[in-house]
């Protein structure tokens, strides 16, 4: 495990149990990150007898078993936790035959914490998983009752543009090749998910995905920035007036404006040049999309614009330099 997390740095292939008739793919290997990784077991061995292994084997190596999934591989999906990291275990069958795919990841103890202080989160909430801008929680409580913490929470908060409430299932098929018995895998949970999009406070766009799992729920949330001034871009380049910001990450800021592409960039052309930038040239130009680069001292920006309609164009501004 990461030695961050057990006090060494032996990639988690090199110690995982082994059954009987069981090989780690040496090309499915990717463990390049210490706190990430993934491998694939090819087997003869049934499902069954895998699954029963596993339930067996990791204990004494630390691992708490959480829960487990049905699969469309002919398996099922289990998932462990240790510490602060996670296992995810899917078995299965692809056309080769039986494989057991490994993914682990570390969860900072912090990990919650990046998220914005007007995003409250239901009660018993254990981070399973996370990236730069999104979350995914089990939550030691009912679906019905984490939906109706969200129901309350939201009131006040707007709702995406486009975005309206969602319900659905997760679909799919078998993947299991001709001739492989699946093994009887756990009942998907009947109830439906439910999707949402918000515009937080904070000015924080928010997509929650709620999904049902027997007494408990699963939590995902993705986070996606509307505040200009997290992109730093230079206080001199205005955003086109009236324009519905899309995203904003250090450097980089999208917006869709309700005019044309040509007065988009006539506007851009004439606040830019009575600010002191200086215009490089486009390096693109077309009906539909225009890319030009701008410089000002030690300053330096890009500006992409696209068409996406007579009267409606996307704007991209990236930044670079200070």
């Amino acid at each position: 495990m990461p030695s961050s997390q057990a006090g060494a740095t032996e990639a988690l292939s090199n110690s995982f149990p082994l059954p009987a008739d069981t090989d780690i793919d040496p090309e499915s290997i990717s463990e390049d990150n210490p706190d990430r990784g993934s491998f694939a077991l090819r087997s003869t061995a049934a499902l069954d007898g895998l699954v029963d292994f596993y339930t067996t084997a990791l204990p004494p190596q630390g691992w708490t078993y959480r829960y487990t999934d049905a699969n469309y591989l002919g398996g099922v999906t289990q998932y462990w936790k240790k510490e602060g990291s996670y296992l995810l275990l899917q078995f299965g069958y692809d056309k080769a035959g039986a494989v057991v795919t490994a993914r682990y990841q570390r969860v900072a103890a912090d990990a919650l914490e990046k998220l914005p202080r007007d995003l409250p989160l239901p009660d018993n909430v254990e981070l399973t998983n996370t990236s730069h801008t999104s979350w995914d929680s089990y939550v030691d409580q009912d679906y019905a009752t984490v939906v109706a913490f969200y129901t309350h929470a939201s009131t006040g908060w707007a709702q995406c543009p486009a975005f309206g409430e969602m319900s659905g299932e997760g679909d799919g098929g078998p993947g299991f090749p001709p001739g492989a018995s699946p093994m009887p895998a756990p009942t998907r949970d009947s109830r439906p998910m439910k999707a949402y999009c918000w515009i937080l406070p904070s000015q924080n766009q928010v997509e929650l995905t709620i999904t049902p799992h027997g007494a408990a729920t699963l939590l995902h949330i993705s986070l996606t920035s509307l505040n200009v001034s997290e992109s730093g871009l230079p206080a001199d380049v205005p955003i086109y007036p009236g324009a519905t910001i899309q995203s904003a990450t250090p450097g980089m800021v999208t917006f869709q404006a309700r005019a044309s592409l040509e007065t988009v960039k006539a506007y851009y052309e004439k606040e830019l040049t009575a600010a002191g930038w200086a215009s490089e040239g486009q390096t693109f130009e077309s009906a539909e999309a225009s890319l030009v680069n701008w410089k000002k001292g030690n300053q330096s920006i890009m500006i992409t614009l696209s068409a996406m309609g007579a009267n409606d164009s996307v704007v991209t501004i990236v930044s670079e330099g200070s």
